[in-house]
């Protein structure tokens, strides 16, 4: 059903400036994080077949392993974050972790102006020391073989690495976080936190970052198996690293050894990681508009006026410049009034300019633009009185009418509408489909309606609205009835229906059908007064004048509401209030009932 007009629109759009990719400085809304650790963050699970489908194509991996010919991956590229995303897993098709639905579920919640990319170092069992920038040589001349086979993709040096693909990812956008999963080699040891702050350290100063506005994320470790004892250790980091947090690993599913996960725990795992990103980047205001473009669209003028304005948030932009559909419209300015609107569909946005002469686009705001809604014969459809079913108001698809699709599969009309009709009629509806009529009712009262109708099916259906309320009576006499369409024997068999309506009121409406039921074909309604106002008895009910029996009751609005009895001239069941209750006869009462 479609909602109430409104004379005017508006349509809010808060969305972070993205930087165009068309200049060379870093886009603002790509968000990067650094991820590295052992085993449980290189990924220790079987990838399944399904997860490297349908990855968002706004989540990157930056490759950050040598070269991989055999699965054609390039040291330095980015693409998509198609599983496994540390090295590539000949052996076994390994390597689903924790990062996959980190990146996942960040581009999931986050607005989809934003990007999210990642670059994954990890090497299974790895001692933290490394990724110690001066002591990891030491540890690699006595570590085992498999090991230094591992740290070999990452050029023997995998500190090394994150700090190379870290600064080439700093080109294209901007680091967020850093995320470690490290500890099952350094299980329960009490100088691990400080270890790791060094780390961290290195890695800010590296790279130019402020702790403040880059965030550690450590996540813990299984909750059984060999080294639950270490999160115990994990715990207290916050309190060496103020700007740490801890990601928890309860109810992440265990895998069939002493210290993994397995997919479902890894996806929980990554989802965690991606829950206390996101609280954090909400609570440090990390995501803050930029622009903001407000579209006023005022329906009243013909053919179309829209009122634009644009919020700026960031003190660093000192000019906006305003476009729709691919055209400049005003230049430095920020409020700004589009005129002479063509109907239909147009997008708006802004971009600013900073100092740098940096640009920063908004989203696009999609607007439409309707015919001005008329009655067909100039003047509104009079009731008591027929309305003709392809007498509709013009005003175009969605506005005064909704068809299914564009073509008239109803034969040959003066009209040139999308609606199935002929000249006499409409038919070959559709569930969902409607047509709006504007009316003017002459007077207060009850009206029943006569359907001219024809159908081959006997689900046909349709209901009523009057300015988007529902003036069918249901079957317990509460609003929300149909009028059920017979099956005529054939398309062109046209009978009348007969159908109760609520209480109507005086003045200028918009009626609606809409069909609920598919293939209803519709000749006309007619519309006509049962009782008026100046028919109702009105009494109190302390007269005991009404005659026993069963009564429709309706509101004050017309509104049926329910049925009651009357019994000694006393309506069971009514509280106080104004009522007109109708008996089978057709009398009808005004009543009143105080304290």
């Amino acid at each position: 059903m479609k909602n109430l007009k409104l004379t005017r629109i508006v349509i809010l759009l808060c969305l972070l400036g993205s930087a165009l990719l068309s200049q060379a400085a870093p886009d603002p809304n790509f968000h990067i994080y650094i991820c590295w650790g052992q085993s449980n963050m290189e990924g220790n699970a079987t990838v399944p077949d399904a997860e490297k489908k349908g990855v968002s194509e706004r989540f990157k991996l930056l490759y950050s392993a040598d070269n991989c010919n055999q699965c054609g991956r390039k040291k330095g590229a980015w693409m998509t974050a198609t599983p496994p995303l540390a090295r590539c897993f000949h052996w076994n098709n390994g390597g689903f972790g924790p990062i996959d639905y980190f990146g996942r579920t960040l581009v999931d919640k986050l607005d989809p102006s934003i990007k999210v990319g990642v670059i994954v170092v990890a090497c299974g069992g790895a001692d933290i020391q490394l990724f110690e920038k001066d002591r990891y040589q030491s540890y690699l001349n006595t570590c085992a073989d498999w090991l230094k086979g591992y740290a070999q993709a990452y050029g023997s040096n995998p500190y090394g690495r994150i700090i190379d693909m870290a600064k080439k990812a700093q080109e294209e956008g901007f680091i967020k976080g850093i995320l470690v999963h490290q500890g099952e080699t350094n299980n329960m040891q009490a100088t691990w936190p400080g270890r790791l702050k060094a780390i961290y350290e290195n890695m800010l100063t590296d790279l130019n970052l402020k702790a403040s506005e880059v965030p550690l994320l450590v996540g813990e470790t299984r909750r059984d198996g060999a080294c639950r004892g270490h999160n115990d250790i994990i715990k207290t980091v916050p309190n060496t690293i103020p700007t740490s947090y801890v990601v928890s690993s309860e109810g992440c599913q265990a895998a069939n050894d002493e210290f993994h996960f397995t997919v479902e725990g890894y996806k929980k795992l990554g989802q965690n990681y991606a829950n206390v990103m996101l609280k954090y980047l909400e609570e440090s205001g990390s995501l803050k508009k930029d622009l903001l473009v407000a579209t006023t669209i005022n329906k009243e003028d013909e053919p179309g006026e829209v009122s634009i304005s644009v919020s700026v948030e960031n003190n660093a932009i000192q000019k906006v410049d305003i476009y729709a559909d691919n055209q400049l419209i005003a230049s430095n300015q920020k409020e700004f009034v589009w005129e002479n609107v063509t109907k239909g569909s147009h997008k708006i946005w802004a971009v600013g300019y900073d100092y740098n002469n940096k640009e920063y686009k908004s989203a696009e705001s999609e607007i439409s633009i309707f015919e001005e809604q008329r009655p067909y014969n100039g003047t509104p459809a009079k009731i008591p009185g027929k309305i003709e079913a392809e007498e509709f108001d013009y005003g175009g698809e969605g506005n005064a009418y909704h068809d299914n699709d564009e073509q008239n599969r109803n034969g040959g009309t003066i009209r040139d509408e999308s609606v199935d009709m002929s000249n006499t009629a409409i038919g070959y509806t559709q569930t969902g489909e409607w047509l709006e009529y504007t009316v003017e009712i002459e007077e207060d009262g009850e009206y029943s309606v006569e359907s001219r109708v024809a159908s081959g099916s006997s689900s046909s259906q349709f209901t009523l609205y009057l300015d988007n309320q529902f003036i069918i009576p249901g079957a317990d006499g509460t609003p929300g009835g149909f009028v059920d369409v017979p099956n005529t024997g054939d398309w062109d068999t046209y009978t009348s229906v007969e159908t109760k309506l609520n209480y109507l009121t005086k003045g200028k409406h918009i009626l609606k059908i809409e069909i609920t039921g598919d293939w209803v074909d519709l000749d006309y309604l007619k519309f006509n007064l049962i009782s008026s106002a100046t028919d109702l008895n009105t009494i109190s009910i302390d007269s005991n004048v009404i005659p026993d029996g069963e009564y429709m009751v309706f509101d004050v609005l017309g509104r049926c509401i329910k049925t009651v009895e009357v019994q000694n001239g006393q309506p069971i069941g009514l509280t106080q209030g104004a009522y007109y209750l109708k008996g089978k006869n057709g009398v009808t009462f005004s009543i009143l009932i105080g304290e």
